[in-house]
C-alpha cells in the first residue's frame, strides 16, 4: 500500500498472509480513518480467528462496526466513550452475523486502535493485536518514560561510539489480553518462556459471541513530534525481534518500514497473517 497522508501525519500500512497461510484467505483487515467532520483521524488492526471464513468475516465485521460508529457520531464529548462504543458496535455486528449463519459461531477478532490528538494519543485494544510508541530519546544519560507495559526494549549505545547517537526506545502501550501475559505479569512466567509456550495464542478477551462482555484496555500516552506509532498482529510482534521492529520503524519511512517488516516476517517463517500501520508525524524524523 501506498503512503497515507492526512494533515500532520504520514502514515505507512501492509497487509500480507503470510509464508504459511498465502493460499488461505487473510483473516486480518486495518482501518485508516482520516480526521473528518471535526473528529481525529483512527487507525485500526485487527486479527480473526475461527477458521477461514470465520476469521476473515470477524476482521472485516469489525472493521466495518467500528467505521459506521465512528463517522455516524456528533460531536465528540468523551473520545474514550465513543471509542468504546465502536468496539461494543464490533461484538453486536459479530452477533447478529452468527445469529444467521450459526455455523460460525466460533468466530472472533482481536482488535487494536490508535487515535492521535495532538500531543496525546488514545490507545484501546481487545485481545493480543498490539500498539507501540518509539522513539528516540536521546543522549544516554536521559532517563527514559517508566516503563507501563510488559515489554520494552531499548539500543543504548555503545561507550565507545559517538556520545551524540540517541537511544532509540519502543514501548508496549497496548496490554495483551491472553493467557501466557498474564502469567508473565504474575512473575509466573518470563516473556522468553511465553514466546515459546503451548499456551501463547490462548486469549482471555477478545470481540467474540462467545464472550459476550466486551472490557477493552484504554491507555493514553504522550506522543511527542519524532515519535511513531506501530500497531500490529501477532503475526508481527511475536515472529520479529522487538529490536529488529524498532530498528526498521524508526529508520524507515512508514510506508518503507511497514514493506520492510513484512519482508522480515516472511523471512522469519511468516506463520500468520502479517498486517502493521505505522504513524508518524509529518515533518518528524
Amino acid at each position: 500500500m501506498k503512503n497515507t497522508r492526512i494533515p500532520n501525519w504520514i502514515i505507512g500500512s501492509a497487509i500480507d498472509p503470510g509464508r504459511k497461510r498465502r493460499a488461505e484467505p487473510n483473516q486480518d483487515a486495518i482501518l485508516v480513518i482520516p480526521p473528518e467532520n471535526g473528529h481525529p483521524p483512527l487507525i485500526m488492526v485487527a486479527d480473526g480467528m475461527g477458521g477461514h471464513a470465520g476469521g476473515a468475516d470477524a476482521s472485516r465485521l469489525v472493521v466495518e462496526a467500528v467505521t459506521a460508529r465512528y463517522r455516524q457520531a456528533g460531536r465528540i464529548e468523551d473520545l474514550q466513550s465513543l471509542v468504546s462504543e465502536c468496539l461494543q458496535s464490533a461484538l453486536q455486528a459479530m452477533l447478529k452475523h452468527v445469529a444467521a449463519h450459526p455455523e460460525l459461531e466460533a468466530m472472533g477478532s482481536t482488535a487494536v486502535l490508535a487515535v492521535p490528538m495532538g500531543e496525546q494519543v488514545l490507545i484501546a485494544n481487545v485481545g493480543d493485536s498490539r500498539a507501540y510508541r518509539l522513539r528516540y530519546v536521546g543522549q544516554p544519560s536521559q532517563q527514559a518514560p517508566r516503563r507501563r507495559s510488559l515489554f520494552h526494549w531499548s539500543r543504548r549505545e555503545d561507550r565507545s561510539a559517538k556520545q551524540e547517537e540517541p537511544e532509540v526506545e519502543i514501548l508496549q502501550v497496548s496490554y495483551d489480553h491472553s493467557v501466557v501475559a498474564d502469567l508473565v505479569r504474575a512473575g509466573q512466567m518470563t516473556p522468553l518462556q511465553a514466546s515459546q509456550s503451548p499456551l501463547r495464542n490462548h486469549l482471555t478477551q477478545s470481540i467474540t459471541p462467545r464472550r459476550p462482555n466486551l472490557q477493552p484496555y484504554f491507555n493514553q500516552i504522550a506522543f511527542d513530534p519524532g515519535d511513531t506509532l506501530l500497531l500490529c498482529t501477532d503475526g508481527v510482534w511475536g515472529v520479529v525481534p522487538e529490536a529488529t521492529l524498532a530498528a526498521i520503524t524508526l529508520e524507515l519511512a512508514p510506508q518503507a518500514a511497514a514493506n520492510k517488516l513484512v519482508q522480515q516476517a516472511v523471512s522469519y517463517g511468516g506463520p500468520d497473517n502479517i498486517s502493521i500501520i505505522i504513524a508518524r508525524q509529518a515533518g518528524s524524523r
